[in-house]
């Protein structure tokens, strides 16, 4: 497939590396934080009129459509999630220009400078102020190589539906050229260990990929991409849920099987691009846009070119991780 250039006139501003925590916080604080109120003892904070708080999931949700339509939180059969952070998983951003790109040495700071208790008894709402100085909210960039992709299984931020259409693409990207030597081109959704444990997440969710870019965001498209360097643009989100030593390798405490480098994602994706040769630079006009598209199109809701084989053929897999038997959780519920 022949480069597309559509996004040769777009300026991206380099992320530069390392920072120091402060200088750090400071080049991410470019936008305001959420527009929240305190609110008054056991009363949910309003988002833009959007009630923050978790809900029980009916039993005649028939989609991702209905689901995000009337749960802008998202559900459980329990009602116990954390409702700010499926509210941020929901939220559906265009695509942006003149972003900061982070790189593996950004997602150490991020690491080390996550708040300890962050993800215990559904708090992240408690660090909102200090994840929005830290950079959550705001869209970044980042450009790295795909290691692996899958569709996940039931969550709570999707109302607790299966199947493609109605689940987020989990899709691990790492910084090591050399690692992707081991990529799984059989089966993309089981990769080996070390590409899990060097793999930054970011998610395409449902919602946003039908109403952004229907036809070519799918696992099909993804494949050509396998293996290769990508340019991602997205929502910065730190997926609280997932700070635990089983899951989080950035911990001092992780355990052996833990399998992501961080839990700062970019999430929604807003944008995915890839490059054939691997020769393409942050700032480069020789990108693809997956699907073959144009990336300009996709964000204004009218994506363009014609797509790949469309069809959802990866095996859908439940998340990784644990929780609770009780409530399955907004990102994993389950090891594959």
């Amino acid at each position: 497939m022949p480069a597309n250039n559509s996004q040769t006139n777009h300026t991206f501003a380099r992320y530069v590396a390392p920072l120091a925590p402060v200088a750090l916080a400071l080049a991410m604080n470019l936008a305001p934080s959420n527009k929240t109120h305190t609110p008054p003892e056991n009363q949910p904070i309003v988002i833009n009129g959007v009630s923050i708080e978790a809900a029980q999931c009916a039993d005649d949700i028939s989609d991702f459509q209905a689901c995000h339509k009337d749960y802008p939180t998202g559900c459980s059969k329990a009602g116990g999630y954390d409702p700010y952070l499926n509210y941020l998983k929901n939220l559906t951003p265009a695509a942006a220009t003149g972003i900061n790109f982070l790189n593996q040495t950004a997602f150490d700071t991020l690491n080390k400078n996550t708040p300890t208790e962050l993800g215990q008894n559904n708090n992240h709402e408690t660090y909102k102020d200090q994840l929005s100085q830290m950079g959550e909210g705001k869209q970044f960039g980042l450009v790295g190589y795909l290691y692996y992709y899958e569709s996940t299984g039931a969550e709570s931020s999707n109302c607790e539906l299966t199947g493609v259409p109605n689940v987020d693409f989990h899709i691990g990207i790492g910084f090591d050229q050399a690692l992707t030597s081991q990529v799984n081109s059989t089966t993309p959704s089981k990769p080996p260990t070390a590409l899990q444990q060097n793999s930054v997440i970011v998610e395409m969710t449902p919602h946003y990929r039908a109403q952004f870019d229907p036809t070519t965001w799918t696992l099909a498209n993804l494949k050509p991409a396998l293996g290769h360097k990508v340019r991602i643009l997205g929502q910065l989100l730190v997926d609280s849920e997932h700070n635990k030593p089983a899951d989080n390798c950035a911990l001092a405490n992780k355990t052996a099987k833990c399998w992501r480098y961080s839990i700062w994602e970019l999430h929604p994706v807003t944008s995915f691009e890839y490059c054939a040769d691997d020769s393409c630079t942050e700032a480069s006009g020789n990108w693809i846009p997956i699907g073959g598209g144009s990336t300009t199109q996709a964000a204004a809701g009218n994506p363009g070119g014609a797509s790949h084989a469309s069809s959802d053929s990866e095996s859908t897999h439940k998340p990784r991780g644990s929780t609770h038997a009780a409530e399955p959780r907004s990102d994993s519920t389950a090891k594959p």
